[in-house]
Parts: C-alpha cells; sequence; structure tokens
C-alpha cells in the first residue's frame, strides 16, 4: 500500500509514474528521453505480468490467485472492466452516520462491478471532551475482487471545538490500466465543532483504451457535531 500522510497544515508530494525511452546521449554524456507511446490496450496477458511486478507485492498476489479461479470469459470482462473509462467515471459512492458507529454505502454499476464506501468511527473519553478517529474505505469491486482501495483517516479532539485534526490517506492500486496519485496537498477546514478533509485523486491513464487525459475523483468526510458525511465522486 502506497501511504501518503499529511499534517493539518503540511503536505507531501504525489508519487508520479512513468515510462521513458532512451532515444540518445547528448554531448555532454546527458541522455536524452522522450515519452514512451501508450499500447493501445490492457489484455489478460499483460495484466497478469503486471501483477507479477508491481508495488503492491501482497495485494497483487492475493488479487492473481482470485483472478486465476475466474473462467476465462470473466477474466475478459475483468479487464475490460479496467480499462473502460466509463467504469472508472462512474465510481462514486458515500454514507454517513453517527460518528461512534460508521456507517457503510454501495453503489452498483452492474452485476459485476460495485463501488463501497465504509467508515469505521471510534470515540475514546477525554478529560476535555473526546479523541475522534474516522477511517473512511473506498473500494471499486469486479466481481467481488477489490481493485482500488483508498483510505483516509482523520483524527482530532472535540469539545467546546475541532481541535488539533491529523489527517493521512493511503491508496491500494490492482487497476494495471492506470497510476492513481494524490494530490500534493490535502484540503482541511475546521469550522466550530465542526470539520471537512478532501483528497484530490487522479487517475493517469496507461492505455489509449482508457482515453488521454486523467479522471479525477474527490474522498471528502466531513463532520456536524456527532454525525459525519463520506463520498468519493468526479470533481
Amino acid at each position: 500500500m502506497r501511504t501518503f500522510a499529511t499534517a493539518t497544515r503540511a503536505g507531501v508530494l504525489a508519487l508520479t509514474s512513468g515510462a521513458l525511452l532512451f532515444t540518445g546521449v547528448a554531448a555532454q554524456g546527458t541522455a536524452l528521453a522522450a515519452p514512451q507511446a501508450k499500447p493501445a490496450k490492457l489484455t489478460v496477458a499483460k495484466y497478469r505480468d503486471w501483477l507479477k511486478n508491481n508495488d503492491e507485492a501482497a495485494a497483487s498476489i492475493k488479487l492473481l490467485k482470485a483472478f486465476d479461479k475466474l473462467p476465462k470469459a470473466k477474466q475478459q470482462k475483468f479487464v475490460g472492466y479496467l480499462q473502460n473509462r466509463k467504469v472508472q467515471e462512474a465510481y462514486n459512492v458515500r454514507t454517513g452516520g453517527y460518528i461512534n458507529r460508521g456507517g457503510r454505502g454501495e453503489k452498483a454499476y452492474n452485476k459485476d462491478v460495485r463501488f463501497v464506501a465504509d467508515v469505521k468511527g471510534v470515540r475514546k473519553t477525554t478529560s476535555s471532551g473526546a479523541h475522534i478517529t474516522l477511517t473512511f474505505t473506498a473500494t471499486e469491486r469486479i466481481f467481488n475482487i477489490p481493485v482500488i482501495t483508498q483510505k483516509t483517516v482523520l483524527s482530532y479532539d472535540f469539545g467546546s471545538a475541532v481541535k488539533s485534526p491529523k489527517y493521512k490517506r493511503s491508496v491500494t492500486n490492482l487497476n494495471g490500466a492506470v497510476v492513481i496519485t494524490p494530490a500534493k496537498k490535502d484540503t482541511i477546514k475546521v469550522s466550530g465543532r465542526n470539520i471537512s478533509a478532501t483528497t484530490t485523486w487522479k487517475a493517469k491513464p496507461l492505455y489509449k483504451s482508457v482515453g488521454t487525459t486523467p479522471i479525477t475523483k474527490r474522498q471528502t468526510i466531513s463532520t456536524v457535531n456527532v454525525k459525519f458525511n463520506a463520498w468519493i465522486g468526479n470533481r
């Protein structure tokens, strides 16, 4: 899992990745690089190879085992969904409830693909009120196999006002057709007893089949006194 942590006044640089094709050497020995053209589409064979050779080793092995159990027709559909821009753009789900109970929401794209929002809330009594932790996990699942998991953790002290907020985010991306990175900074807003925190994610296409421009999502969790709302969707 790639983790991106931020304090209330600081952001981190987004991780980026891209392939470079070295085309020559300059007079002083500096390599000249040109962007490598995107391949046309992701295939089942390419996806299996990608799962064996990416940064999410443990999660990739688990997904590969589940993927290999699918019939060949479903494997083809699975890979098709990964690079279907309409599916990725439809990734939109929300939930809400009380901060000490959490909540769960689901939205189906079709019978094969669904999006899940899950929030776990923990409230611990302190001398000045309470310490709240809200863990918001958004997941895209294909044939009930998790493909993209984006997690944010918001914690703060709660009494007469919200104090000392902290925020972290991470992503486990097992969609071999895109690279997902967060914006350099998150947005955290505090107003009295209420707080909201937002992470902006960009999914950059690796194949022509996904399109040419990134797909942008906002993942937000907010509170109003003892209730919360959480959602992920198009910016």
